[in-house]
């Protein structure tokens, strides 16, 4: 449904801002259309033939405003980039840190209900910028770290080397867990924001233990290398760090020959398509962290210590520049034809981690807190932590992970 020229001005400008212009309204629609189609397919599933046939428009009608698709894309990520920094400036007016990320939530979701029901543009799915290069890249990415810092200020200053890296940290896991809501918040009533707000607000601050735990995660997850002839395995990880990277429109089979130093027929010898590689790394990456939960059980481990040794070694594994798990956020980007798959392992995931939040309840390590929302705090936390490696480089790994570790189980407020 097409944003209404008038609701989306009040909503992007303010009810004071002067009225649009008729070349500044038909643009408007244009970003309505694209931005759309961004979040649905993807940079490489949008074109502009498509988003003229959104509007009723000839392509011509499109390229007299954006002459070239690369241009479109790069304008509807700095508008919605410019627009999710008015809403960190709005949160950031708060008082006190709580009161700024409570208040972030709130915008983000009263936002989201608005576009839910036609009355604003939703914001892009940011992931997707990870697939531009060069200059439009550069330029987004240091829009992008802008956002970034005012939300880091909601926590109060980072005054010294220690506090950057925690608050760092925090940020990432709260900019991840509003971005992934864009995913799942679809399945509530508009008329349940509230409440969910409330409940996932309450899990960030809090956390999900009942108390300090003083078990430790255990070593999970020996046993992955690959062996030096195994050209499958190695295509298959390669791809996965790509689609990390670059997203899928990055991610090409001569990219990955190149890198393997491998032909393409290696590849084409065990996968036909691009689209199966990367159904593939998705299957791998969830049957990995099911492998994680097969061995804590062979070893004996109760569910609370079985989850936070999953949680501890899937975030290795991302702070790892070899082998991370396929970001789940990355299905947003394949074709409608095969999004259903990685879709569903994402489902399964979350249920894998609901599932043991439950029985730490029972166990009384773990808060009676909604395990559908927790499960989404963990699963965004574990997939955006490949994006803070260099973050995890500047100290030793274990205590990245502990810090990680620590903001899911005692909160993002407490001081680790």
């Amino acid at each position: 449904m097409m944003t209404d020229a008038k609701a989306d001005s009040a909503a992007l400008e303010g009810p004071s801002a002067p009225p649009l212009s008729r070349f500044e309204r038909q643009r408007g629609k244009i970003l309505d259309a694209a931005t759309m189609l961004l979040n649905q397919r993807g940079i490489a599933g949008m074109t502009l033939q498509e988003v003229a046939e959104q509007l009723g428009l000839k392509t011509t009608a499109v390229t007299y405003y954006f002459r070239y698709k690369e241009q479109l894309v790069r304008a509807v990520f700095e508008d919605s980039l410019q627009r999710l920094k008015e809403m960190v400036e709005q949160a950031g007016k708060a008082d006190t840190p709580r009161a700024r990320v409570d208040q972030y939530l709130r915008i983000h979701f009263d936002h989201y209900a608005a576009a839910m029901q036609g009355k604003t543009r939703p914001l892009a799915i940011l992931s997707e910028m990870r697939a531009l290069e060069g200059a439009a890249r550069a330029a987004l990415m240091q829009q992008y770290q802008a956002v970034f810092r005012g939300v880091r200020a909601f926590f109060g200053p980072a005054d010294t080397a220690a506090r950057k890296l925690r608050l760092t940290a925090r940020t990432q896991m709260l900019n991840e867990v509003v971005f992934w809501s864009a995913i799942w918040l679809k399945q509530y009533d508009v008329g349940d924001f509230d409440t969910v707000r409330r409940q996932l607000f309450d899990i960030l601050d809090g956390g999900i233990a009942t108390r300090p735990s003083r078990a430790l995660p255990a070593a999970l997850g020996t046993g992955e290398a690959v062996a030096a002839g195994d050209s499958y395995s190695q295509f298959l990880r390669t791809a996965t760090r790509l689609m990390n990277e670059v997203g899928y429109r990055g991610t090409s089979i001569d990219r990955i020959a190149a890198e393997l130093n491998l032909t393409k027929g290696s590849f084409y010898h065990h996968l036909p398509t691009k689209d199966e590689l990367i159904l593939q790394c998705f299957r791998n990456s969830y049957q990995r962290l099911r492998d994680l939960r097969e061995q804590a059980r062979k070893a004996g481990l109760d569910a609370w210590e079985t989850l936070i040794s999953v949680i501890a070694q899937a975030m290795k594994y991302q702070f790892g520049e070899d082998y991370p798990l396929l970001r789940t956020t990355a299905f947003q980007a394949l074709p409608d034809s095969v999004r259903q798959i990685p879709y569903e392992h994402a489902q399964r995931t979350t249920l894998l981690f609901s599932g043991l939040l439950v029985d730490s309840v029972r166990e009384g390590a773990a808060k009676n807190v909604n395990p559908l929302l927790a499960s989404h705090i963990i699963m965004s936390t574990i997939n955006s932590a490949s994006d803070i490696r260099s973050w995890a480089a500047k100290q030793d790994r274990d205590d990245a992970v502990a810090d990680c570790l620590s903001a899911i189980t005692r909160g993002i407020f407490h001081p680790a």
